[in-house]
């Protein structure tokens, strides 16, 4: 089974730029991946529980080890969390440290979302996606 996950907007203090929030020390690796709260009605059990460890691998083949974390299960992060931001801000988007991501960038690269994989219970697999492939897909039939 495959969701989509949109990063159609993009947050200058939070998601894939949470290392830029307000109030504490930056740390440049710190991002997550938003979960939209429909993900988790339409699809329940798609997910481990949260703070639940599983497998997630890129499309280079490295395997991550990630969790859904935060209130209402709404961010998918890795452990260590810079893995993910090695991953999606430096090898993919090409994003410098201190460098924020925006939507620009995104279309430039002509994707706005990714596509996580279930393989089984305890791996998955992640992908981006083209621009409006999230559109696509909350807008299916099921």
């Amino acid at each position: 089974m495959n969701i989509s996950i949109s990063t159609r907007y993009v947050a200058e203090k939070s998601g894939l730029n949470q290392w830029n929030a307000s109030g504490r020390k930056r740390d440049y690796g710190e991002v997550y991946i938003q979960i939209p709260s429909f993900i988790h009605k339409q699809y329940p059990g798609f997910f481990p529980a949260r703070d639940v460890c599983f497998s997630l691998e890129v499309p280079t083949g490295e395997v991550l080890n990630a969790k859904v974390c935060q209130q209402g299960s709404k961010a998918l992060m890795t452990n260590p969390n810079k893995a993910l931001s090695d991953w999606l801000l430096r090898k993919v988007l090409k994003l410098r440290e201190g460098e924020l991501l925006t939507y620009k960038r995104l279309e430039l690269l002509n994707i706005d979302s990714v596509l996580i994989t279930k393989l089984d219970q305890n791996r998955f697999k992640i992908d981006f996606a083209g621009i409006d492939s999230y559109n696509d897909f909350k807008n299916m039939d099921n």
